[in-house]
């Protein structure tokens, strides 16, 4: 009896130490847990820089090492041409419509001259890369529902169109840009034509609406930017001027 008693005893007494040391152990492990969390929590304040693009009405605070596009804004003047070729390089040159074009790692970007309206600005996501934009959104990891939800949030103005072209589907949204009360974001995605995208996109026969259904885009990721803006007096005659210099 005395010995059973005895065990019992040591037993507890085993159990009551393994209690205290493990509590011991949490206690010290939470304590480096929680200095660890804090210093890295002070690694992971990212520093920030001040981005000047020429034309917006504002400078953007944004995070240093992140890829943040367009650096420019569509312009005839020489300046801005300039300033492009700084940046990105000489471009390459497309006569029909005019176009200058920078091919770079994660995107392609493309300045269009129309003859009858202003110059814009389109940029081309390469596959496997992020783009942020002027507006905060993420090329390659946002979808257009987060664009319209971001929007939404915001009480900001959404317009979008779906137009079936060349055997494809094009989806557009157009938003307020960042840059200025001047200029317009669109972002868009090419789908190819197939049974099953057609399927989605048109409504069944016996719908009283027959307009196509973007539905089937708002969960793709958005890959083409486009910065376009308001032809104003003095733009027009810019634009003018050099569609009549233009061979």
């Amino acid at each position: 009896m005395l010995r059973a008693l005895l065990i019992s005893v040591a037993l507890l007494a085993a159990a009551l130490g393994g209690y205290l040391y493990w509590l011991h152990r949490a206690r010290a492990y939470m304590h480096v847990r929680s200095l660890t969390a804090a210093s890295a929590r002070h690694a992971a304040i990212a520093r920030t820089r001040i981005l000047h693009v020429s034309g917006c009405e504002r400078d953007f605070l944004v995070k240093v090492g992140e890829l943040v596009e367009p650096e420019i804004t569509p312009s005839l003047l020489p300046d801005t041409l300039q300033l492009a070729t700084q940046l990105y390089g000489r471009p390459a040159q497309r006569r029909h419509p005019r176009a200058l074009i920078w091919t770079r790692d994660a995107f392609t970007l493309t300045e269009i001259f129309p003859r009858t309206s202003a110059p814009e600005l389109q940029l081309d996501l390469h596959t496997g890369h992020v783009v942020q934009t002027l507006d905060g959104v993420e090329l390659g990891v946002d979808s257009f529902n987060a664009i319209r939800a971001r929007m939404r949030d915001h009480n900001l103005p959404v317009a979008d169109s779906l137009t079936h072209e060349d055997h494809s589907w094009t989806y557009r949204l157009t938003i307020p840009s960042s840059c200025g009360g001047a200029w317009t974001s669109v972002y868009s995605r090419t789908l190819p034509e197939t049974a099953d995208l057609d399927a989605l996109i048109f409504p069944p026969v016996s719908s009283p609406d027959h307009s196509p259904r973007p539905a089937a885009f708002l969960n793709k990721l958005t890959t083409e930017y486009t910065l376009t803006r308001a032809i104003t007096s003095a733009s027009a005659k810019a634009t003018s001027d050099h569609a009549a210099a233009t061979p």
